[in-house]
């Protein structure tokens, strides 16, 4: 079946990232994001409904963007999707 289309335009965007599974906690690269989520590579491999915590050094800001929960929406080799689903106002704010 067809991808269906983004609800929000995603930023190209090549940021450092963190991401701390279930199993695992890996370093990656933020290839673009939304507010509702990001496409990440990483050395690591994930797997599709893996929830994890992301943090997002934004190189104009002091401190990293936090994102409490995420979910992998789709994985394919060191490539991923994740879907945003909890962090704090003040993130979602400078996320815009």
């Amino acid at each position: 079946p067809p991808m269906e289309p983004r609800k929000q335009a995603r930023d190209q965007a090549e940021y450092a990232g963190t991401f701390s599974g279930e199993r695992s906690r890996a370093h990656g690269v933020i290839l673009d994001r939304s507010t509702a989520g990001c496409r990440a590579r990483s050395g690591v491999t994930v797997a599709k409904g893996e929830f994890c915590g992301v943090l997002i050094d934004v190189p104009s800001d002091e401190t990293p963007l936090h994102v409490d929960l995420a979910v992998v929406r789709w994985a394919e080799g060191q490539e991923f999707g994740m879907e945003f689903i909890r962090m704090t106002t003040d993130y979602q704010q400078r996320l815009r």
